[in-house]
């Protein structure tokens, strides 16, 4: 006669950091597949000291919208160019994440904690580029000059910005994407 042995408990699973060849694949294609957010963070007319501020106010809620379709649709991206495991597969995958959701909340968050952090981070950085590089100033002959504009915009300066947010933002996404995977990939 065999004594049953307790159950064990399993420890929750902690993966590292996922390989800097998945990361690259990832980030490549959300480098390809986020561009409208660059096309959004590339028009002038986001920035209300440029256009109207209902134009920019509109601007800026497509730029989330668009954020928020990026996070919400990159694990399929992954999926397509990385598949691992039967529920991280090209039509499954978006699947896989609302189970986890359901399943696994913490993991979840912990995910969309990263993701948030490094967004953050992306916002720092297109600031710390406004900074060094400004892409809007006062203008000078402004009220002593007829028909001299109250601002000068610089636009390199002003896409500079706007490329660092995106390559940011897109290496946020693609993170957030591989460690999704390492939890499903099983």
């Amino acid at each position: 006669m065999t004594t049953p042995q307790a159950p064990t408990r399993s420890r929750p699973r902690r993966p590292g950091p996922p390989s800097a060849a998945l990361l690259g694949r990832v980030y490549l294609a959300a480098l390809i597949t986020h561009l409208p957010i660059l096309a959004v963070l590339l028009a002038p007319q986001g920035r209300s000291r440029v256009s109207s501020e209902s134009t920019a106010g509109l601007l800026n809620a497509l730029l989330v919208g668009l954020v928020i379709a990026a996070v919400v649709l990159v694990p399929a991206v992954c999926a397509r160019v990385a598949p691992a495991g039967p529920r991280w597969q090209p039509g499954n995958a978006l699947a896989g994440v609302r189970a986890l959701i359901r399943t696994d909340r913490r993991a979840w968050l912990r995910r969309l904690g990263e993701l948030t952090a490094l967004y953050i981070a992306a916002q720092f950085l297109g600031g710390l580029v406004a900074q060094f590089l400004p892409y809007i100033w006062e203008n000078p002959r402004y009220g002593t000059e007829p028909g001299a504009a109250q601002w000068e915009f610089h636009y390199v300066n002003f896409a500079l910005q706007g490329v660092a947010i995106y390559v940011a933002v897109c290496a946020a996404t693609a993170w957030y994407a591989c460690r999704l995977r390492q939890l499903l990939e099983d």
